[in-house]
């Protein structure tokens, strides 16, 4: 139905620095209803409203609009002139409400500057619906040639519903979760959130297909100074753990963690943080290659203690001389990572960092032998690890790890042999030290600056051929906000930058299990990450929830 609508929508740009055109046309503000990707416009506050000309309606997208509608946007100083195309980084839906009431005719000029659709240039002087700006937006008609050829959109009228609007990317839905304050998570069925009820905090249990009406399944307690705690989630093999810490420092608090249920009901998962008279206890598991593997730390001094469920036979084993902690240090430094971050398990053996409090040395790289129980330090200077699998090729077999050491540097070890040496193409340019490594058949690197706020995350994908000359495909370089890596346990990888970050395009990246190729990028800010399989959620600012199926 190649016809054009007597009601066409337009995209609207924001544009710095562009002056007006000095022919000028009038609008008005359309009489329906208007509908995108399934959000009804607030026109009559919105700040860039939908107008009408020519009676085509013209709907005002901003860069969050572009984006949210599955396009991307350049202005061009030199040149004067605006691109517009596909593109594939997305944004949730912004409603740019103001303070003002917008009045019922207004003035829009026509576009004088040079613009490009899909690299192709527009004569809008020879349009029979010129792009316009309005409000220093600028405004595309929806005709068929702009709405479905350039930009693949589906559209339709009717009296009742008005114009609506179905764009082709995968963009974010908002997500209702009543009362949420905090962190959430999902075991596929259930949403389960930080919640205020009356001056309390609380844990919600909502059914993923109606979250109108969710349940309190948990309290959280109130400490001494009348502050209520907040709880922090975790996803393990389909169930849902979550954690909060009464007190003010490692040796005067107390971590306690709970198990929610399939009926919803909580449980005491570990012990309290608490033990032999001394504050600090604390647990961590890690389930890989079928062997089950628990770490205990008594208190916040001590070594760590493990145990190992192998072929339903549980082992404990024997300590090695001295207090060695799991965890990571680097220069004297501790490193903030997770314990079991810090743990791998490959073809019956448990490897993990850790460092000797007697001795204050940097971490070292250490072992378990499954089938006989005996731990063996294999490295000193390891300040994190790699372990590769699923290859099929003799390098594979020859040699499954990275290291990285106290400088940043990426090696590659040998453990038969003890053989260690260096990745061409990896350890970077000159200033950047090497934070971590993710990946089997691809790797993720992190490095920051050394002093510095910058943060460069790259791709390698052609470790599977036993080396990196090819240098790494950028995926972030930033100096603004804080870089997280997160790894779910279907393998994906997301990459995002907590805190506000101007300028960047790509906040958050959601990358494939095997390849670590982008399926998902938004320009969104985000304060917090799920990911359950296929599905995303995430939080911009205090309680807005957006949820994006990967496709």
């Amino acid at each position: 139905m190649k016809k054009l609508l007597a009601v066409v929508l337009v995209f609207v740009f924001v544009l710095s620095g562009v002056s007006a055109s000095a022919a000028y046309v009038n609008v008005t503000l359309p009489q329906f209803d208007v509908t995108i990707n399934g959000v009804v416009v607030e026109n009559e506050n919105r700040q860039f409203p939908l107008i009408v000309y020519k009676d085509i309606t013209y709907v005002p997208m901003t860069y969050y609009d572009c984006r949210y509608m599955g396009l991307t946007t350049l202005w061009d100083n030199d040149t004067n002139t605006f691109s517009v195309g596909k593109g594939e980084v997305t944004a949730a839906y912004r409603d740019y409400i103001w303070q003002w009431e917008n009045g019922k005719t207004h003035r829009a000029d026509v576009c004088e500057f040079n613009v490009l659709v899909n690299e192709k240039p527009i004569e809008n002087s020879k349009e029979e619906y010129p792009l316009l700006t309005f409000r220093d937006v600028t405004y595309f008609p929806l005709t068929w040639r702009f709405a479905v050829e350039e930009f693949g959109w589906k559209y339709s009228f009717d009296f009742e519903k008005g114009l609506c609007i179905e764009s082709d990317n995968n963009y974010p839905k908002k997500l209702e979760l009543p009362g949420i304050s905090g962190d959430m998570a999902t075991d596929g069925e259930y949403y389960y959130y930080n919640g205020n009820s009356g001056d309390k905090n609380v844990v919600f249990r909502v059914s993923v297909s109606d979250t109108s009406n969710p349940l309190i399944i948990y309290e959280l307690p109130v400490e001494s100074m009348g502050m209520s705690k907040r709880a922090g989630f975790t996803e393990r093999e389909g169930s849902v753990y979550f954690q909060y810490t009464v007190g003010h420092s490692p040796i005067m608090s107390t971590t306690h963690y709970r198990k929610i249920n399939k009926d919803g009901t909580v449980s005491d998962e570990l012990p309290p943080n608490y033990q032999d008279g001394k504050h600090g206890y604390s647990e961590f598991s890690v389930k890989e290659d079928g062997i089950f593997v628990k770490g205990v730390n008594k208190y916040v001094d001590s070594g760590t203690s493990f145990t190992f469920e192998k072929d339903g036979i549980e082992t404990v084993v024997p300590e090695p001389p001295g207090r060695v902690r799991v965890g990571r240090q680097r220069n004297g430094l501790r490193v903030e990572v997770s314990m079991p971050a810090c743990v791998r398990v490959f073809e019956g053996k448990i490897y993990y960092t850790a460092t000797d409090l007697d001795s204050g040395k940097d971490s070292a790289l250490y072992c378990i032998d499954t089938e006989t129980a005996e731990t063996k330090k294999l490295i000193d200077g390891v300040c994190g690890f790699h372990v590769f699998k699923g290859w099929e090729n003799k390098i594979q077999k020859d040699s499954t790890m990275i290291l990285f050491d106290q400088n940043g540097n990426i090696h590659r070890y040998t453990e038969e042999t003890g053989e260690i040496r260096d990745i061409e193409g990896v350890n970077g340019e000159e200033g950047l030290i090497l934070h971590s490594a993710i990946g089997d058949y691809s790797v993720i690197t992190v490095q920051k600056a050394v002093g510095g706020n910058r943060t460069v995350v790259k791709a390698f994908a052609c470790y599977a051929s036993g080396d990196a000359s090819v240098n790494g495909a950028v995926l972030l370089d930033t100096t603004v906000g804080t870089v997280v890596i997160r790894v779910a346990e279907s393998g994906k990888l997301c990459v995002y930058q907590y805190g506000e970050a101007p300028g960047e395009e790509k906040r958050l990246m959601v990358l494939d299990e095997k390849y670590y190729q982008p399926i998902f990028c938004s320009s969104d800010a985000v304060s917090d990450v799920v990911i359950f399989g296929d599905t995303l959620l995430y939080r911009i600012g205090e309680d807005s929830i957006y949820k994006v199926e990967l496709e």
